[in-house]
């Protein structure tokens, strides 16, 4: 293939990626959009369709950043659109809507509505043609109304539920994107940069390539709760396109730039990479212990104080009981909801109060009963902090939750 050649077929398939892009932007912003007990269904009669009670709308996403708004643009987007609404019933197309969602590079300044005068002439189509007899190219016409079967009536009554939406270039459709989820989530224009949009953006694609319109389906309520920030996991792709000390800023300006100073319940949930051992463990744990507990202010009220939870999914108990001694040997207080040895399991124990004269820095568990037991008892809000190599550890969706991918314990401690 000569390099131009090259060269323009990389030009295509860009323009093809933009596109699927802008499409899933489109449809975020119809599912932002969804109001009351509205639905939309993805990859459905259109590329987005919001059902309501009242009315169905149908949208179809085109992006075309060098190319105009014409009759052959509007023509390839309308005919399927007609061809669908010739086949339900009157009564049923009542309720139909129809939009062209898209950019184009040349469009009026405001969406152009079509008569059935407009209608009539877009539909007629002149491709062109080879003559088997001359062999030259002869334009023909073809009745695009008339091979659908669609009478004036019918076609008027289509021009009246259909309308075209134009919308942003490429980037700056993605902006209103962000800055609707800022609103939706209420959180910061940089989460939603770095964290929701990323998460919208996955589920989206999920969405759309599920086997079944059931599964195509959400609601606004539904897929605000796939992507809020305290449930959804921060993208593993952003580790691997920013680059490690990028990542870490980032995620510590998001969510750890201040030290702890609320009393909340604060669950560590470490499962690291096998080659992190004993001594990078420990030096973490020390490092969390240092920036998460208030066993060291000694005038902070009773019930303002707090100390770090920690859960090693996958640990072994030696190693673990390993790490706890290095710990008491350092001079600190912990507990793991043992009393004594022999003794059963007791939240009372794990959750004995950090005071002067007892200053617990930090409290253990060994299991995942037991943790979820910690968790089921915690008396002030919760928040559990994951910070994973591999496959997250499963958090229930009522807690607030954030899940980091690292590479290492020395990457999480850069974080925390």
């Amino acid at each position: 293939m000569a390099e131009i050649d090259t060269l323009e077929a990389q030009r295509e398939a860009i323009a093809t990626i933009r596109g699927y892009i802008y499409q899933f932007d489109a449809s975020i912003l119809a599912v932002l959009g969804a109001t009351g007990g509205d639905t939309v269904t993805v990859e459905g009669v259109e590329d987005f369709d919001v059902l309501s009670g009242d009315a169905d709308t149908h949208g179809q996403v085109k992006y075309y950043e060098a190319q105009k708004l014409t009759d052959a643009a509007v023509r390839d987007a309308i005919l399927p659109m007609l061809e669908g609404f010739l086949r339900y019933l009157p009564e049923i197309r009542k309720r139909k809507r129809y939009i062209l969602y898209g950019h184009f590079k040349l469009a009026p300044d405001e969406a152009p509505t079509y008569t059935l005068t407009d209608m009539q002439r877009i539909l007629v189509h002149r491709p062109y043609k080879v003559d088997k007899t001359t062999g030259e190219k002869v334009r023909i016409e073809l009745n695009l109304q008339a091979k659908a079967g669609a009478s004036d009536e019918d076609l008027a009554d289509f021009c009246c539920r259909f309308s075209v939406r134009l919308s942003e270039s490429f980037d700056t459709h993605r902006t209103r994107v962000i800055a609707e989820l800022t609103a939706a989530l209420g959180v910061s224009k940089i989460e939603a940069e770095a964290y929701s949009y990323p998460s919208a953006l996955t589920a989206m694609a999920a969405l759309s390539t599920a086997a079944t319109r059931p599964l195509r389906t959400t609601s606004r309520a539904e897929f605000l709760q796939l992507i809020r920030p305290d449930v959804a996991i921060y993208s593993a792709w952003a580790l691997r396109e920013e680059g490690e000390s990028a990542y870490c800023r980032k995620i510590r300006e998001l969510y750890f730039a201040r030290l702890n100073i609320d009393s909340r319940d604060r669950f560590f949930v470490l499962a690291l990479a096998d080659v992190d051992g004993t001594d990078e463990l420990h030096g973490l744990v020390q490092h969390i212990i240092g920036r998460w507990s208030s066993h060291r202010m000694g005038r902070k009220p009773a019930k303002e104080r707090y100390a770090p939870y920690f859960f090693f999914p996958g640990l072994s108990e030696t190693v673990l009981a390993e790490l706890k001694g290095r710990l008491v040997n350092d001079g600190h207080r912990i507990t793991d909801g043992y009393a004594y040895y022999g003794a059963s399991f007791s939240t009372d124990h794990l959750m004995l109060p950090q005071t002067q004269d007892y200053p617990v820095s930090g409290r253990f568990v060994g299991n995942a009963e037991e943790f979820e037991k910690a968790l089921s008892v915690a008396k002030r809000a919760r928040l559990v902090i994951q910070l994973y190599t591999g496959d997250p550890y499963v958090i229930m969706p009522t807690i607030q939750h954030i899940a980091i991918p690292v590479n290492s314990a020395s990457m999480a401690r850069k974080i925390v």
